[in-house]
Formats: structure tokens, C-alpha cells, sequence
């Protein structure tokens, strides 16, 4: 058995992480404390770089910066450092760590369990390359992803896209949704927002958040934005390099004095809550953050149908409602309805239950062996 010494605690490894502030960076940090809270030696590797969110890690949780200049390095180096940790299991984020663990463990004289975190719906990414990008994608994805002893879907859509990609050569494949620490979001949100409009009762306002890029498709809000009655107001959260083409099409669209990109906000939260609305516009997703955290501090939303998990945090439309994906006139419709005819932010609230912290790091701990026998 790996992991240290028998009778210590289970020690798990956690590597794929990409620097800078973000919401993959406010679920792993809940993870990982999550974990260090229930007894779990905790090791973090790094690139080298800024990770914010670590700022919020608990006592106990170890860091590691490994450095490769090239892909052999990486290899040398993280098999070297898998042999003098020697954990229990493995637990990896994002595509390029993933392929660098189905390269490094073959051999070892002791290989941990490898699980792959999954985030977004794999086949809806991919549609946007050309066949032959396409088929050399999912070769390689395939490849990496069978190189595991388990996958972790954020959501039944990721894992519905996880089983499209793999068919019957697939590891076991669960879905664990992204966890909210609750009570923290909603102390955090009691703080005050800086922007002013925020501060200030007005007109409908309406936010956003996310990464200003491609998928997140914040040009359709803005086209339905510009369809909205001209007292509106829309705030994005977020940063990216979509910014100057949303800058211009906002200027096209004749909305730019009412329409603002403050940049990325450490603490969402007081947005979200003070905001009349939340919208999400995304092409596709796995299972959307921001949505969550908005139904958790009582705020309605719009969403998107897309693959995946709008249709699965709001419950098929029950908790918000769901337009097609890159319809701004539809788009539109259901913020002025759902203004007109908000559900109860309690409702809101008890809709995101379901994530809760605790439940989710219980289901990450069982699927990995890492519970004591009487709390598998």
C-alpha cells in the first residue's frame, strides 16, 4: 500500500493547476481544505507562478513549485518526486498534467491510484477544430483519460461527454458535482461591493461572471442587452482577451455608457447578491460556478441550455430559466420575465443544498479509497 507508513494519515497528491485567480481556483481550495479537515495529508504540485486562492489554505497543506522546460523534464521530474512522496493517490486538473501522469507512471515501483478531475464537457470543446484537429484531440485525450483508474465528472453532462469520447473503454467514470463552501460564500457576500453601482438603487442590473473568452460567448448577452429597455445596466466580472471586442461591440450597439468590465473581483459574492439578475450566455460549460454561487446568496438567473450543466444546477428550468445557446432575441425575453416574475431567493437558496461542501468531499474521498472502513 502507498501513502506512507501504516496507521498515517492517507496522503493524496494534487497537480494541475493553472496560475491566477479564478473559480477553479475557489473549488479546488475548498477541496483541498476540505480534505486536510478530514484527516488527509494534502500535497499540492505547482508550476511556478501567483495562486491567490492559497492564501485560504488551511494548516497542514504542503506546496510543491516543480519546473520542466520541456515535456522530458516534466517527466523526469514528476516521476522523481512521485517516488519520494510516495502517495496514496493522484488527483490531476487539467488536460496537459493529465497527459504528463499517463507518461510518468508507467514503471514506477509503486503507482498510487490516478483520478482525473474533469470540468468541462469534452465533446462540445472540441467541435470548433477542424475534423482533422478534432480526431488528433480526442486520440490524445482518449489516450490520457484511459491511462487513469477512475474519472471525476463535474456534473452528468461532463460525464455523458466523458462516455461519448471513451465508449466501452472507459475507467469507472463518477460525477461529483464542484462543491460551495456555503456558509463562507455567504459571509463573504455581506461585504460591500466597490463598484458604485452596486451601492446605488436604480435601474435593473444584471451581472455576469467569468473569463472574457470564446466559449463564455458574452457577445450574445451584450447583442441581448442591447435589446433591453436603455435604463438597464450590465456589469462582467471577469478578464480575458474578449475584451476589446466586447469594448467595441458594446460601442457598436450604442450600450457602452451602461455597460461595464471591472476586471477580475477577488470576492464575487457581494455582486452576486446585491445584483438583480445573473446571467449566463456560455456555448459550453461543465458545471458553472458562478450560476451556483449566485442561486446561493438568493439572486435569479438565466442560463444558457448548454452541455453541460445549466439544465442540471437549475433543475430542467425549475429554479431558472434556460434560452439556446447564441439566441440574444430569446435571451432577451427571459430577463425581462424573469424580472418581472423573480422566484423567492429561499427557493434559490435551498437549491443549491445539494453542493454542499461536505457532501462532495465525502463522495471524493469514497471514490478514491481514502475513507476509513466504517465511512466508506
Amino acid at each position: 500500500m502507498t501513502g506512507s507508513t501504516p496507521g498515517s494519515p492517507p496522503r493524496l497528491l494534487l497537480i494541475g493547476f493553472r496560475p491566477g485567480a479564478g473559480g477553479i481556483g475557489r473549488v479546488m481550495i475548498n477541496l483541498i481544505n476540505g480534505f486536510a479537515r478530514r484527516g488527509i495529508e494534502v500535497h499540492l504540485a505547482l508550476p511556478p507562478g501567483d495562486y491567490p486562492e492559497l492564501s485560504r489554505a488551511v494548516a497542514g497543506v504542503r506546496t510543491h513549485y516543480l519546473e520542466a522546460r520541456d515535456d522530458a523534464t516534466g517527466v523526469r521530474r514528476l516521476r522523481e518526486f512521485l517516488e519520494r512522496l510516495d502517495p496514496r493517490a493522484v488527483l490531476a486538473n487539467r488536460d496537459n498534467a493529465r497527459s504528463l501522469l499517463a507518461r510518468t507512471t508507467p514503471g514506477l515501483a509503486r503507482r498510487p491510484l490516478i483520478a482525473f478531475r474533469i470540468g468541462i464537457h469534452i465533446p462540445a470543446k472540441l467541435r470548433h477544430k477542424n475534423p482533422l484537429g478534432r480526431w488528433r484531440a480526442c486520440r490524445e485525450l482518449a489516450r490520457a483519460y484511459r491511462s487513469a483508474d477512475l474519472l471525476i465528472g463535474n456534473s452528468r453532462g461532463v460525464c455523458e461527454g466523458l462516455h461519448e469520447l471513451l465508449g466501452d473503454r472507459s475507467p469507472p467514470i463518477h460525477a461529483i458535482y464542484n462543491p460551495l463552501d456555503l456558509a463562507t460564500l455567504r459571509q463573504q457576500a455581506r461585504e460591500s461591493p466597490r463598484h458604485p453601482w452596486f451601492r446605488e438603487p436604480g435601474a435593473p442590473l444584471l451581472v455576469s461572471v467569468g473569463r472574457l473568452a470564446g466559449m463564455k460567448d458574452q457577445a450574445t448577452l451584450l447583442r441581448a442587452f442591447a435589446r433591453l429597455p436603455s435604463d438597464y445596466r450590465l456589469v462582467i466580472l471577469g478578464e480575458g482577451r474578449q475584451r476589446r471586442k466586447l469594448e467595441a461591440l458594446a460601442e457598436r450597439l450604442g450600450v457602452a455608457e451602461r455597460f461595464d468590465l471591472p476586471g477580475h473581483v477577488a470576492n464575487p459574492f457581494p455582486y452576486l447578491a446585491r445584483a438583480d439578475l445573473f446571467v449566463l450566455s456560455s456555448r459550453f460549460e461543465g458545471s458553472p460556478n458562478a450560476l451556483m454561487e449566485a442561486l446561493a446568496v438568493g439572486t435569479p438567473a438565466v442560463a444558457t441550455d448548454c452541455p453541460s450543466g445549466p439544465r442540471e444546477i437549475l433543475a430542467d428550468g425549475r429554479y431558472g430559466a434556460l434560452v439556446r445557446v447564441g439566441d440574444p432575441e430569446t435571451l432577451a425575453e427571459a430577463i425581462e420575465q424573469t424580472l418581472a416574475r423573480p422566484p423567492s431567493p429561499e427557493l434559490l437558496r435551498q437549491a443549491v443544498e445539494r453542493f454542499d461542501l461536505e457532501q462532495a468531499v465525502t463522495a471524493y474521498l469514497r471514490v478514491m479509497g481514502l475513507t476509513h472502513p466504517e465511512e466508506a
